[in-house]
């Protein structure tokens, strides 16, 4: 193993360990995911555009177990995309992955519309709502008509209690899985600072983007995932 991938390997367990603190069912969300995009195809082969493939998890997930399935998969950070590009290679999956260093608006010109997407853990860190709508509408745009999208993303009102109840619940969580008190209230400050919007506003950002038949089909803590079709 060169000493590349060895740092990458130690970034990409430290990711993954906070991912499962923060998302106390992070790997059954990928389960599910898996199960309704196998629920539209079976056996059949599919090409899968992954928004945030950095760190590689939804190539873990699913390449494995769906050989007749290929990706693409989008991520700025050249870090996160260097620990999916490894990950594709451990798992023997290279001749059907392809990784792109920048944003959905990279994807090459002449690309083919996929049959399916996934956004996940990434419409959060985009600020402003008129950029949320331009990527989902994108997203859309680089569909088949009917085929399947997953978004996860944090939701909530900010200025509502409701959030700061379930942000309390998140802070415990860490406390009680051995993260130090101390450090809890920055935490809680630090996760203020993504982009929250109420549960209603993304499906509506949804529906404006082209999508139809939008259904919430998980909650956790701080997040939730919603499953729709392109028109």
């Amino acid at each position: 193993m060169t000493e590349e991938l060895a740092f990458d390997s130690k970034n990409t367990l430290a990711y993954e360990a906070s991912a499962r603190v923060s998302i106390p069912t992070y790997d059954t969300l990928f389960t599910m995911v898996q199960s309704y995009f196998r629920a539209q195809w079976g056996e059949k082969g599919a090409s899968l555009l992954v928004i945030g493939a950095g760190g590689g998890n939804e190539l873990a997930a699913w390449g494995p177990s769906n050989p007749k399935w290929t990706f693409t998969g989008v991520d700025p950070s050249k870090e996160m995309l260097q620990m999916a590009e490894h990950k594709s290679i451990q798992l023997g999956l290279e001749s059907r992955v392809r990784l792109i260093q920048g944003t959905i608006d990279d994807l090459p010109l002449s690309e083919s519309k996929f049959d399916a997407a996934s956004c996940i853990l990434v419409l959060h860190f985009i600020e402003d709502v008129q950029q949320k709508l331009k990527l989902l509408q994108t997203i859309k745009n680089n569909l088949k008509p009917g085929a399947p999208f997953v978004l996860v993303s944090a939701y909530g009102d900010p200025s509502e209690a409701e959030l700061q109840d379930r942000i309390n619940v998140w802070k415990t969580f860490f406390f009680d899985v051995g993260y130090e008190s101390s450090k809890l209230d920055e935490m809680g400050k630090g996760i203020m600072k993504i982009s929250f919007i109420p549960e209603k506003q993304i499906e509506g950002l949804l529906a404006e983007s082209g999508f139809t038949n939008i259904t919430r089909f998980y909650s956790t803590g701080l997040f939730a995932g919603w499953i729709c079709h392109a028109e």
